[in-house]
């Protein structure tokens, strides 16, 4: 045990925790730590990390339990530590902030601010030597040259505020230019881009799939095939536990950098099941229930939210819970050796040891070998999951397995949907309000509200329960009110009602995660012709054209332009006459259409239509003859 002890110490993130025995005097983020800095004319040293990130772990192994450079730190400057995952809304600045500086981001994130919250140095990891050269030369600059640094961070907050402008470009969006654009990128050979590391990117890929269909580009839809295949046999995905790291260090997917996050999981299951719907390829609902497994026995709350990331480490090292000595698998399987050669290339991969990746590449690890490396591995000292819930990303695993429960029709991800949705509605929602995290009465920001909304549509698509299209609509009506900026024609990261900092980002861009704007884009649009409400439509026009400003790159961009094919292909709104079972529903759901919008009509004025069930489809308010036969109507809504 620590003799030290800070303000952390109250703290319930897991990260900050783990930080209240540094002898660094480290206090949250709050206005009386703020209000200190301003009263002590202090620098401001403010550090941004999360629990299951590596680099995090070693800068403070190595500099912040440093009593040298501890004492440095307490006796010159404030010392702030923010859990990113708590106030995205600060990272996200300081973050965009680091950029301006021509400095590459990542995490942990050590940036210095001016006592008004303004910043005008930074970086991400720095080893003792040199974090204490950079304290020593701060510390002097800002007595020596303290308005020099003052007009810095003016500027760089200044470029914070427009950073969107920076990016708005003249050229005319066509997507057919993008999609070539993109091509030139990919890794033809071992999927993916041709760059390094190698992040899955399922949404990015669930765009592409898209593109591939509509437009019948088989090469498109080969990468994407190419790419998932190469995903899940590679070492970036787990093939004893299931579930998908957060990257790939080498182009061949092999040795990952091994914190697993929800939100890959969530979104990758959602690819995998779009692949699904179109391929039927059995590996790919194999590797579906593998996931959902994971995330159902290691990753879920009991009353069913689930936990947000496991560590990279344990036991002090990267990868040690997840590599293998080649003699120690051969001695598991003494009398097995030719079968699990055939499966399992055990080749050193990870330094002297091995990391499991599959020889045949279009297979999965079989049941026998998993189950039996399974039970040896759980004899080890398991990776520390962070227990914290957070709205949008439990949402993005609801996305996940809604869109499985779709694909493979299995009753059982229907019952983990119903589990986690009414924990989402009786424990995050506050009437119209989300908490951003279990337990903590802080209200959540834009992608809190943009990927629940989405989830409660798609779980009343896959269900016809209109209580969640109702919660859908109210919340829509919430963002609109307190997140929407009529001039900029976005949604603000924060809300009206949050705290004030220095900015209020607007994220335009897609990335890992898609961007929430870009959500919202989505949102309205269906529930524009789901409820055919002008406001909605008119906010989604106006964002539509305000987008185009930012169109000049396919990977980026590819949530907006997922929902600009789905629009420009015209949306199938289908009208239900009567009730459908859950069987009939599910005949519609499991076939690649996600360009479709579903309504009920329990009461028909069509004297012809009384008492039978038929299905109205419409396309941009011109609608075809009724269809009675469930089989005529998959054939005309599915794509390809």
């Amino acid at each position: 045990m620590s003799k030290f002890n800070n303000e952390l110490v109250n703290e319930k993130s897991l990260y900050l925790l783990k930080h209240s025995t540094n002898p660094v005097n480290w206090l949250a983020w709050n206005k009386n730590s703020l209000k200190k800095a301003k009263k002590e004319n202090k620098i401001i040293i403010l550090s941004i990390g999360y629990s299951t990130c590596h680099w995090c772990h070693v800068m403070e192994r190595e500099s912040f339990k440093n009593k040298k450079i501890a004492e440095f730190m307490n006796d010159n400057f404030i010392s702030i530590k923010v859990d990113r995952e708590e106030r995205p809304d600060i990272d996200n600045i300081y973050m965009e902030a680091i950029q301006k500086m021509g400095i590459q981001g990542g995490w942990p994130l050590n940036i210095f601010l001016m006592p008004d919250q303004k910043p005008f140095y930074g970086g991400t990891y720095f080893s003792p030597n040199n974090w204490m050269r950079i304290l020593d030369n701060i510390k002097n600059i800002s007595i020596s040259e303290r308005n020099k640094i003052q007009e810095s961070s003016e500027a760089f907050t200044n470029e914070i505020i427009h950073s969107n402008k920076s990016y708005e470009t003249n050229k005319i969006f066509n997507v057919d230019t993008l999609v070539n654009e993109i091509r030139i990128k990919f890794d033809y050979e071992d999927g993916g881009m041709l760059k390094e590391p190698k992040f899955p990117m399922p949404s990015l890929w669930n765009s592409l799939l898209l593109q591939s269909q509509l437009y019948d580009d088989n090469e498109i839809y080969k990468h994407v095939i190419r790419t998932t295949d190469a995903i899940l046999s590679g070492g970036i995905y787990d093939h004893i536990g299931g579930g998908i790291s957060r990257y790939s260090v080498d182009k061949k997917w092999i040795v990952p950098h091994f914190e697993k996050m929800i939100y890959d999981n969530g979104l990758f299951l959602e690819l995998l099941s779009n692949i699904y719907k179109i391929s039927k390829n059995d590996r790919y609902k194999k590797i579906i229930n593998l996931i959902i497994n994971w995330l159902s026995d290691e990753m879920s709350d009991v009353d069913g939210g689930f936990y947000s990331a496991v560590d990279a480490e344990s036991e002090g090292k990267e990868g040690k819970f997840y590599s293998w000595d080649k003699k120690e698998l051969l001695n598991i399987f003494k009398n097995e050796n030719s079968c699990l050669s055939n499966e399992i290339d055990l080749k050193n991969n990870f330094g002297d040891k091995i990391i499991i990746t599959l020889s045949d590449k279009t297979d999965i690890l079989s049941e026998k070998i998993r189950i039996k490396l399974n039970k040896e591995r759980n004899k080890r000292i398991k990776p520390i999951t962070d227990k914290k819930v957070i709205c949008s990303w439990n949402s993005i695993v609801l996305i996940g397995i809604i869109n499985a429960y779709q694909a493979t029709k299995d009753i059982t991800y229907l019952e983990k949907v119903n589990k986690n949705i009414t924990f989402i509605k009786d424990k995050l929602l506050n009437k119209n309000k989300l908490y951003r995290i279990l337990g903590k009465k802080n209200y959540g920001y834009i992608d809190d509200y943009a990927f629940t909304i989405k989830a409660f549509i798609l779980y009343y698509e896959s269900t016809l329960d209109k209580e969640y299209l109702n919660l859908a609509r109210e919340l829509v009506e919430y963002t609109i009110s307190k997140f929407y900026n009529d001039k900029e024609c976005f949604f603000s990261f924060s809300s009206s009602e949050h705290e004030k900092l220095i900015s209020n980002n607007i994220q335009i861009f897609d990335n890992v995660i898609p961007s929430a704007n870009s959500v919202m884009y989505h949102n309205l649009l269906l529930l524009g012709k789901i409820y055919d409400d002008v406001l909605y439509k008119s906010i989604f026009n106006d964002m539509g054209k305000k987008v185009k400003k930012y169109l000049n790159n396919f990977e980026f961009m590819h949530n907006w332009i997922y929902v600009d094919n789905m629009n420009h292909n015209k949306i199938n709104e289908i009208t239900i006459n009567g009730t459908l079972n859950k069987k009939k529903l599910i005949k519609i759901l499991s076939s690649y259409s996600p360009n479709k919008v579903l309504n009920i009509k329990k009461d028909t004025n069509n004297k012809n239509l009384k008492n039978k069930q038929s299905f109205i489809l419409c396309r941009n308010k011109v609608c075809d003859e009724p269809i009675f036969d469930i089989k005529n109507l998959i054939k005309a809504i599915k794509i390809k």
